[in-house]
């Protein structure tokens, strides 16, 4: 039977049925397209082993790493967390495991290293997800407080990697501080070690970090330091009187793991973060000081280093004292950062500096140019050291942070990744 002689309810039943399969049809691909969805790939290679760098340019990266126990880098984009290897690898390779969530955006990254190492991050959804970093399988995932709606890393996730708004690690907990409470997580299994009211309202919240065993906060209402023990959650005496502002000093990555703070005050002061305590520590009050293997690094004048004075960072007695060799005319570098048993200089000619803590003696001096890279000036917008690693995000010189990536960063792979 043609179609033209069938009966008009039979052709409208035919055409009825066929919508309505192709509706179904588009709903379902819209759905698989569209809808939530969690994707894991694990790793299908044996977590690989440390890798120890010589000084010196490794490569520029499209993409900001966090590197962990000098094995993997970690990678974030809007919506992805990612892994590679190895470490020193002059680009981004094909990735070792990943997770990718949607239409959740990635609000922040923090990793916890050892013998289990875990990788956790934070959504915009509130989930919480401890990815086991040596198979890339989710070893736990928990509901928590949001702490962002979106991503904000632009093109090199570095600010979601280095500065995660809230996420911050300790020796033993993962910490969250969302707007109305502090909580610590155990970073193994996610299980829930305690819960606190965030000790300062969310207008008056100013920065804050953590140390090996606290959580620190700057109360800008009543300025002071309102502190948590990491281990139970227990409040600690606040620090400081009528400080306006607080600098984290020295930490493991971004606000975490610090071990010490400046507060600025009618008077500069500097602490030492170790257990509980907060000791004072004349050398750290010192703008641009750093912690490194036991030592307090101070400058004069931290922009342009002519001297570098090692000090103990509870008396202020000097150690040792680096300063450039007789008859170099080259600009004076930065004070950098510290990095484990160095200090680290960076000069306008791109010249990374390492002195020793222990001894204040050279320990290295690399030119960080590359050669297929323009010689010119750049900003630096950013930096992580692990180990011997150091990177530097670069920014085109006096670009505000508010421009386009194309007209704020140095290049299309503006990441240079280096060793000490």
């Amino acid at each position: 039977m043609r179609w033209r002689t069938l009966p008009r309810g039979a052709r409208l039943a035919v055409i009825g049925a066929v919508s309505v399969a192709l509706l179904a049809a588009a709903g379902l691909v819209a759905w698989r397209v569209l809808g939530p969805a969690e994707v894991v790939t694990p790793a299908r290679k044996p977590y690989p082993g440390p890798v120890i760098p010589a000084p010196g340019p490794i490569g520029v990266l499209v993409s900001a790493p966090l590197v962990l126990d000098d094995r993997i880098r970690v990678y974030a984009t809007k919506r992805q967390v990612w892994a590679d290897a190895p470490p020193n690898f002059k680009y981004e390779r094909s990735a070792l495991w990943s997770l990718r969530r949607w239409p959740a955006q990635l609000v922040g990254v923090v990793a916890v290293g050892g013998d289990h190492p875990v990788v956790v991050s934070s959504w915009s959804d509130g989930e919480l997800v401890g990815t086991d970093a040596r198979t890339g399988e989710i070893a736990w995932q928990q509901r928590a407080e949001t702490l962002g709606d979106a991503y904000t890393g632009r093109r090199t996730g570095a600010s979601t990697v280095y500065q995660p708004p809230g996420l911050f690690t300790t020796d033993g907990a993962v910490v969250l501080a969302g707007p109305a409470h502090v909580t610590a997580y155990d970073p193994g299994t996610g299980a829930r070690r305690w819960q606190q009211p965030a000790p300062a309202a969310p207008d008056c919240r100013g920065d804050d970090l953590t140390a090996a065993q606290q959580y620190l906060v700057h109360d800008t209402c009543t300025g002071t330091v309102r502190r948590l023990d990491t281990g139970t959650g227990a409040a600690l005496p606040d620090l400081g009187d009528d400080v306006t502002a607080v600098e984290p000093v020295t930490c493991t990555v971004g606000h975490s793991r610090c071990q010490g703070i400046r507060l600025t005050a009618p008077t500069a002061e500097g602490l030492l973060l170790t257990g509980l305590g907060a000791d004072p520590s004349p050398p750290l009050a010192t703008p641009g000081a750093v912690l490194a293997g036991g030592i307090a690094a101070t400058a004069p004048d931290p922009a342009a280093v002519t001297r570098l004075d090692g000090r103990d960072p509870r008396t202020g007695d000097i150690r040792w004292t680096w300063q450039p060799a007789a008859g170099d005319t080259a600009p004076p570098p930065r004070l950098l950062t510290a990095s484990g048993d160095r200090v680290l200089l960076f000069t306008p000619d791109h010249t990374l500096i390492a002195v020793s803590a222990e001894s204040g003696k050279e320990l290295s001096r690399t030119s960080l140019q590359l050669y297929y890279e323009p010689e010119t000036a750049y900003d630096v917008a950013g930096f992580h050291t692990s180990g011997r690693y150091l990177v530097l995000v670069r920014t085109l010189p006096g670009a505000p942070v508010t421009a386009p990536d194309d007209d704020y960063y140095y290049s299309p792979r503006p990441v240079l990744l280096a060793a000490s």
